[in-house]
């Protein structure tokens, strides 16, 4: 004997589960799938219109030969153009500082510690290698450590 399929779920289950998802009764929970959708009627063929552009484009196919006018709806035509939205001023990024080419940087270094540090002269190599390309971050170690440095004026 051949065996079907085993139903998974009854119709009444089914029915059960529609029924449970849908807003029947009153209160603020289905409020707004209740409300009518349609707040305008053609005054020619009395089919309704959610808005006024949807309206304007039933009068242009349906009723070519009368003119649209939204004033027999009670809108005025000033009420309906909206004045643009002005853009926000762009933020100015800030332009990232340039700084000369490694042998200059190498030679400020070299300068500076001659005169304020003597003693870390032979550290400039390794210097050189940690902050090679992160230079802002260098001169903001300098500044801490021996007051305000730029290493573009060194």
């Amino acid at each position: 004997m051949a065996k079907g399929k085993v139903r998974k779920h009854t119709a009444k289950e089914i029915k059960a589960k529609i029924d449970a998802h849908k807003n029947k009764g009153g209160g603020k929970k289905g409020l707004s799938a209740r409300k009518p959708k349609c707040k305008l009627m053609c005054k020619v063929c009395m089919s309704e219109s959610p808005s006024v552009t949807t309206l304007k484009d039933h009068y242009v196919n349906k009723h070519p030969k009368v003119p649209f006018r939204p004033s027999d709806y009670g809108i005025a035509e000033d009420e309906k153009k909206k004045p643009a939205v002005k853009p926000k001023p762009k933020e100015k990024k800030e332009v990232p500082k340039k700084y000369p080419p490694n042998h200059k940087i190498k030679a400020a270094l070299i300068k500076l510690y001659t005169e304020k540090s003597p003693d870390k002269l032979g550290n400039v190599g390794k210097i050189m290698e940690k902050y090679d390309g992160k230079w802002a971050k260098l001169e903001e170690g300098l500044s801490k450590k021996f007051g305000a440095i730029d290493l573009n004026a060194l």
